[in-house]
């Protein structure tokens, strides 16, 4: 071979290349860019090399250049694009995406990537209208299609990704995975019969997918054959090591009580949809692993109900730091500085960057270090947070709630993923109240007056509405609220969670298959101790529930 003649170079790097001889077809590159310094098409191929094997700044640097010695390089563009997003540095890769269409608005693989960086970066708004731009260009294209697919299920529009598979499979009838997407559909849709057939379809088509066999089992998980499921998920993760298999079977482990497995599993939640779509706000380096004495600082991650559980731990961090910083919601900064002195918390990212610290951690992993035994839940603390005692007493007088018994009520969670499953009626859920000599104040954030209004005139029930507090963004209120109260009921969201860490008496309406923080058959909870809960004896049956915590409130509040 003529190693002086370029063109034959080139061309014997890209063979090294596309059998993934990375390491060969990069001395390749290389050997070029020496004889021809403005080979810019060798330097695109080094940038992607790079790429592949994840040193990211040099893959940039690469790209860089041939988009330096060719601004118009649209090939270079793109790639410089997947590696910032790759990076999850989203409006980088989106600035890259949209310079492809200034220079070629038809580019079929910049829709495709632009409307993925949208995604990824929950841009949905956006993402759809690329989608459907790029679906002008062709209506078939599949990987289009799929963005769009997974558009409806982040959206949880079942129906349209239902309809949208239909689709797919009249373009590309044989393919497993959009078999194994009907039954995701179906699972979710709580019709277990229908998503086994379709996983079935999808085994046929391809027994080796390892994500229709985790996805059986999440449907295992799911229907609340937490048992099968985990057995289901380890002969996933013996034959494929799957990343997926690894989270899910965290949350079955919990469940059943399992906690040093499934803690040590729950990290793995870093390598799936959604969070790994999540920047950090630092590198991965330095993470804290309960070394004493060292300067820490803690993140805030998932829900805000998390969270609050996930600060119940916070000052046994403490404990074990010279010092300590913690980024957390900003509505829950002043029940933080009341409750938890010496810690210094943050809702705002850029001043909690500014702290010196020897190591970090995401606060969901902190139960991995103080809870990997059930005997270790018995330094639940009670009552970790503090509300603000002369608001209460405010609020109280505001309301003319003084001498009165008062039950605040929750009934739904809006913005969870499982929200038909967590959420009632308030016409529903408010009958357990009727016979009961007490005032029912709402702790439902959200825009409810109309309910509550039909509610009341219905049963003759009043509920209570404070005006000064936005149940939503004024979490401190809300926490005062909740410590006037006598009692909270509510179905599974973030009032329990602020509840439950102000040590309210509280009891909790949950569905057949709870969270895994609520684990399997328990009347008591591990996280909060002034919770009480009751669980569904059957699939959707809230009857027998609303049952039970009357008979209760009889017993309570009754003459």
């Amino acid at each position: 071979m003529d190693r002086k003649n370029i063109n034959i170079l080139f061309n014997y790097a890209n063979c090294l290349f596309d059998s993934e001889s990375t390491d060969l077809a990069l001395n390749v590159y290389r050997e070029i860019t020496a004889i021809e310094p403005n080979f810019y098409f060798a330097y695109n191929k080094i940038g992607l090399c790079y790429l592949r094997i994840g040193k990211f700044e040099e893959g940039k640097k690469n790209l860089e250049y041939a988009i330096k010695i060719n601004p118009k390089y649209i090939e270079a563009i793109n790639n410089l694009g997947l590696i910032f997003q790759r990076e999850k540095d989203y409006l980088n890769a989106i600035k890259q995406y949209e310079t492809v269409l200034q220079f070629n608005k038809d580019s079929l693989e910049a829709y495709i990537n632009l409307s993925k960086a949208y995604l990824d970066s929950g841009k949905l708004g956006k993402a759809k209208e690329v989608i459907e731009k790029g679906l002008q260009k062709d209506e078939k294209n599949i990987p289009l299609l799929s963005n769009l697919l997974d558009l409806y299920l982040i959206n949880r529009e079942l129906n349209k990704a239902e309809d949208l598979c239909k689709i797919l499979l009249s373009i590309s009838p044989k393919s497993s995975g959009i078999y194994n997407a009907l039954g995701s559909i179906a699972e979710k849709k709580g019709n277990f019969t229908l998503a086994k057939k379709r996983f079935e379809t999808a085994l046929s088509l391809n027994p080796k997918n390892p994500q229709v066999h985790v996805n059986i089992a999440a449907m295992l998980q799911h229907a609340g054959e937490f048992y099968s499921a985990i057995e289901a998920y380890e002969k996933v993760i013996n034959k494929h090591e799957n990343l997926d298999a690894r989270y899910y079977s965290s949350e079955a482990l919990l469940a059943v009580g399992e906690f040093k497995k499934g803690w040590m599993r729950y990290d793995f939640r870093w390598e799936v949809f959604p969070a790994n779509k999540v920047k950090w706000p630092f590198a991965r380096e330095e993470m804290w692993n309960n070394e004493g004495g060292k300067r820490v600082s803690l993140w805030k991650e998932q829900g805000i109900g998390d969270e609050i559980i996930f600060l119940g731990l916070v000052p046994e961090a403490k404990e074990r730091s010279q010092s300590l910083a913690v980024y957390i919601d900003p509505r829950l900064v002043p029940l933080c500085d009341r409750s938890m002195p010496g810690i210094k918390f943050f809702g705002d990212t850029k001043e909690f960057e500014k702290q010196a610290f020897d190591y970090h951690m995401p606060m969901g992993s902190l139960p991995r270090l103080f809870r990997s035994d059930i005997k270790d839940f018995d330094r639940t603390a009670h009552g970790y947070l503090k509300a603000d005692k002369l608001r209460v007493d405010i609020l109280r007088r505001e309301m003319g709630l003084e001498d009165k018994r008062v039950i605040g009520i929750s009934w739904k969670s809006i913005r969870s993923l499982t929200t038909s499953k967590k959420s009632m009626m308030l016409k529903d859920f408010g009958m357990m109240f009727k016979g009961i000599d007490v005032v029912l104040l709402n702790l439902q954030y959200g825009d409810v007056q109309e309910e509550i209004d039909e509610f009341t005139q219905a049963t003759g029930i009043e509920i209570l509405q404070c005006e000064s507090v936005d149940n939503r963004e004024d979490l401190d209120g809300l926490a005062a609220l909740i410590e006037l109260c006598d009692l909270v009921v509510s179905t599974s969201n973030i009032t329990i969670h602020l509840a439950g860490a102000l040590g309210k008496e509280t009891w909790v309406l949950l569905p057949y298959v709870a969270n895994f923080w609520w684990l399997l058959d328990r009347t008591d909870s591990i996280w909060y101790p002034a919770l009480r809960l009751y669980r569904q004896k059957t699939l959707d049956d809230w009857d027998g529930v609303l049952s039970n915590i009357n008979k209760d409130l009889q017993k309570k509040f009754g003459e």
